[in-house]
């Protein structure tokens, strides 16, 4: 599916250096208020019935986040990168530097155990979705573009820019190093967003007209899928990736 030009995407205002923090029930209804209503505006009907962010939440620590980023960058590249611009070797040099199989799912490791052949033949096609993931990961950690709630996928001016930003050949220490963390309150904001979107997403995958008329429920739907599970596990601490809860 084509993406559109980045100007056109429906994306989140810009962050308020002065965003309250969620502890108190005022500032969640009134973050959620203001989630819905910029939905509402790009052509998103939310349930009125969603449950308001757990004042609980918090961000879990950075070099997990960084981690999985570089981790999620190397499956990336060991399945859709020729074996002759990027060798073996130095994609193994990288996990094996940062413990990266350690910041993998099971399933990703057996894409990663795989010859670069096999795994090219099997998984290319999917593959991509994984940078939906880094995305999230990589604004959390201070790259500059909002991943956007509109469904569309990322561009190629979007991943160039991100996987430079994240530079997985210089490793997790070096990522952390020039790293500007979003706020706290800023991720659980943008985490609420995708939770409300990915609301309407589900509904009309079930037929609902909550979504915009040229809103493909389940392309665009996986998108906000995608960068909704990587803003929601890196709010869950102790959470794996698999048992993230991405209920609506």
């Amino acid at each position: 599916m084509s993406s559109p030009d980045a100007s056109t995407r429906a994306t989140l205002p810009p962050m308020s250096p002065k965003r309250p923090k969620l502890t108190a029930a005022s500032a969640r209804t009134a973050l959620r208020t203001a989630n819905i209503a910029t939905l509402a505006a790009a052509g998103f009907k939310v349930a009125s019935w969603l449950p308001l962010p757990d004042p609980r939440a918090r961000l879990r620590p950075l070099d997990q986040i960084a981690a999985r980023a570089c981790a999620l960058v190397t499956l990336f590249f060991w399945v859709a990168v020729p074996q002759a611009a990027l060798p073996d070797a130095d994609l193994k040099k990288r996990l094996d530097r940062d413990d990266l199989r350690d910041a993998l799912t099971k399933s990703e490791i057996a894409i990663i155990s795989l010859r670069r052949k096999d795994a090219h033949e099997q998984h290319v096609g999917s593959i991509g979705w994984r940078l939906e993931n880094v995305w999230s990961l990589a604004w959390i950690l201070g790259f500059e573009e909002v991943p956007a709630f509109d469904g569309a996928m990322i561009d190629g001016g979007t991943i160039d820019a991100m996987l430079d930003f994240i530079g997985g050949k210089r490793g997790v220490a070096k990522l952390l190093e020039r790293a500007t963390p979003r706020p706290n309150v800023d991720v659980l904001a943008l985490a609420d967003l995708f939770y409300c979107a990915h609301n309407a997403a589900r509904s009309a995958q079930l037929g609902s007209k909550t979504a915009p008329r040229d809103f493909n429920p389940i392309a665009d739907g996986g998108v906000i899928h995608e960068r909704r599970h990587a803003l929601s596990w890196a709010t869950a601490p102790g959470v794996d990736w698999d048992e993230t809860d991405l209920s609506t």
